[in-house]
């Protein structure tokens, strides 16, 4: 991850948005280790089946 977001900076963003599924708290504790933090967005995605799960957006500032 490290390494992802050392690069990501290196082509000039500024920050990082990813989104992960509310009820997977060990992804979510690997962002959080990460330095990652929960923006407080919610958002239901359907993955095809026509019954959306809720994902929670997560964010980084870069240096």
């Amino acid at each position: 991850m490290a390494a992802t977001l050392r690069g990501i900076g290196e082509q000039g963003f500024g920050r990082v948005h990813l989104w992960t599924l509310r009820d997977t708290p060990q992804s979510r504790r690997f962002y959080q280790k990460s330095g990652f933090t929960e923006s407080g967005a919610v958002r239901g995605h359907d993955f095809g089946d026509g019954h959306p799960i809720e994902q929670v957006e997560y964010e980084l500032s870069l240096p």
